[in-house]
């Protein structure tokens, strides 16, 4: 078990996850990198770092 640096709030990682898998809290949002394995540390991966300015948001219309 391991808490999310953001929030707190406590996640649990998959077995098969890697170090440089990235996850979203399910309590704030955050997106979070895997940093190390045993024992498990994550850390916030900024907004800007996450942003793709050339992707567009999907159309349902």
């Amino acid at each position: 078990m391991i808490r999310c640096p953001v929030c707190k709030k406590k996640l649990m990682l998959s077995p098969t996850m890697q170090v440089g898998s990235q996850l979203g809290c399910v309590n704030c949002g955050s997106v979070l990198e895997v940093v190390r394995r045993n024992p498990d540390e994550l850390k916030a991966v900024p907004q800007s770092a996450t942003h793709n300015p050339d992707s567009k948001p999907e159309s349902y219309a």
